[in-house]
């Protein structure tokens, strides 16, 4: 049993919230006593349920920065109450408490969305040192993203920014959005072309201080190198063949107080990474033909599909520079990461843009339709999806979409029906050759069981690879090798991968 703390915390702060509202869920009433005490010392506000029954009913009618909730209760556990939230769409940072921890539970909590997985330590005062900063960030989370960030749930009409998706790579997005958004250090967001970087850009800009001021963008690839320049720096009236009478400002003066997006900027010419290096450390541009240099407050927030790291060891981009843009960097991860339910969401999404723009009723996918989405690897990510969902809703008939309907990069296809490659084949010739020294080993050892020992052998070394492509979650990886969970349990036990 945890005992109460008799010392002082420290009150935390995560992006600006000190006050938090947190609604405890615990049938261990004397627990949570001790939590809300602890939590009220330090100037927070702490309601206490004893089930998760009238726990929607709280919500409803509290202002709750997030949800404290124990795992193990009678009536629905901790996992069953997040399966109906995630069903629901309703989005409120929980955190799940456990004090019989596994694998399983924390891998399941993770995937219905729970924002973080904390175990009840017997050290109270340790267990608060762990639990006080993370209900901090999920505020701050709740705060930064209700009105900007939108999430499944947040049906706000008109909202100009949209967000989908559930899963934890997007929820680790979300959190260093609320983290980063309140300062003015640069951010450099990397991640492969169609992710949505614009999106988070606009997100940090909404959520920060600047919100109400210009939110400028420029992709770096758009123009040639003196038209990127008139474009970023503006110029004076006839400072050349073409300028005209008119002065001219560039995108950083009309960014002046707010945020400037570089796009792609790992393609930014070397003349002008030298001119914007310039402008980051003296916070000052000069117009083209000018003299005068001019002060400008501007954030700026840049993005890249490509590798810095490597451009800088290229001698294609500057290593000072680099250091100027990467305050924080924030990577968005590819489509094919983020699992079938952030797909469901997104295609969920397009589909009722498709037949809102149409003016149709809504549409759904035909279950072999659905399969078919999430099994592709989206090489394009979002903005492949959505010009594939598009062009579905375009073409179906009636209030399906079909696998007909659906039209995907040949290739996939080809490897659908079973395509043999030549990595494929380099693949297999390379499993013969471990498979030949395995067994020779094991010929060399005179093991009397040499059959189940190879089986054992190859076993093994499937369940390590297949954990690992699917990052620990255990339902994944029993469902890739076509077995039960407890199956797959009883192979690890026996295999001693546990």
């Amino acid at each position: 049993m945890l005992e109460p703390t008799t010392r002082t915390l420290v009150r935390g702060k995560a992006n600006g919230v000190s006050v938090v509202k947190i609604l405890l869920v615990d049938d261990d009433l004397e627990f949570s006593g001790f939590l809300r005490t602890a939590f009220e010392s330090i100037g927070h506000c702490a309601d206490c349920l004893e089930g998760t029954q009238g726990v929607l009913a709280a919500l409803a009618h509290g202002d709750y920065d997030v949800v404290l909730l124990d795992n193990k209760m009678p009536g629905l556990s901790g996992i069953e109450f997040l399966a109906g939230l995630k069903e629901r769409e309703f989005y409120i940072p929980v955190i799940l408490m456990t004090g019989d921890p596994s694998a399983d539970t924390a891998i399941q909590a993770m995937n219905l969305g729970a924002f973080d997985y904390v175990v009840k330590l017997l050290d109270f005062d340790s267990f608060l040192d762990e639990l006080e900063p993370k209900i901090c960030e999920a505020a701050a989370l709740k705060q930064s993203t209700k009105e900007h960030v939108r999430l499944p749930g947040d049906t706000a009409p008109g909202a100009a920014l949209q967000m989908l998706g559930n899963s934890r790579p997007m929820q680790d997005v979300y959190k260093l959005i609320g983290k980063v958004a309140g300062s003015i250090v640069p951010v450099l967001i990397q991640g492969e072309t169609g992710t949505g970087k614009e999106l988070v850009a606009q997100a940090i800009h909404s959520n920060s201080p600047r919100c109400n001021r210009p939110f400028v963008a420029m992709n770096c690839t758009a123009l040639n190198e003196n038209l990127l320049d008139d474009e970023l720096f503006g110029h004076e009236p006839r400072s050349f063949s073409g300028a005209g009478e008119k002065l001219r400002k560039g995108r950083f003066e009309h960014a002046h107080g707010g945020t400037l997006f570089l796009d792609e900027i790992g393609d930014m010419p070397p003349m002008l990474q030298a001119k914007l290096l310039r402008v980051l450390e003296s916070h000052e541009i000069v117009r083209i033909g000018g003299n005068e240099p001019i002060k400008v407050d501007v954030r700026i927030v840049s993005a890249t599909h490509r590798d810095l790291d490597a451009r800088v060891r290229e001698g294609e981009f500057r290593e000072d520079l680099l250091f100027r843009l990467n305050g924080m960097t924030i990577r968005l991860p590819p489509l094919r990461q983020r699992g079938p339910d952030d797909i469901k969401l997104l295609v969920e999404h397009f589909l009722i843009q498709a037949a809102k723009k149409m003016g149709r009723p809504n549409l759904t996918l035909q279950p072999a339709a659905w399969t078919m989405l999430c099994e592709y690897p989206w090489p394009g990510n979002i903005r492949e999806l959505q010009h594939v969902v598009r062009r579905a809703a375009l073409v179906s008939r009636g209030a399906h979409v079909t696998v007909a309907d659906i039209e995907l990069k040949p290739s996939f296809a080809e490897h659908s029906a079973g395509a043999s490659s030549a990595e494929e084949q380099v693949a297999s010739s390379d499993i013969r050759t471990h498979i030949g020294h395995a067994v020779k080993a094991a010929l060399a050892s005179e093991d009397a069981n040499l059959n189940q020992t190879l089986h054992d052998l190859l076993d093994s070394e499937l369940l390590r690879m297949t954990l690992a492509e699917c990052g620990g979650n255990q339902v994944q990886t029993a469902r890739r090798l076509g077995i039960s969970r407890n199956g797959l349990r009883a192979k690890l036990r026996t295999l001693g991968l546990e």
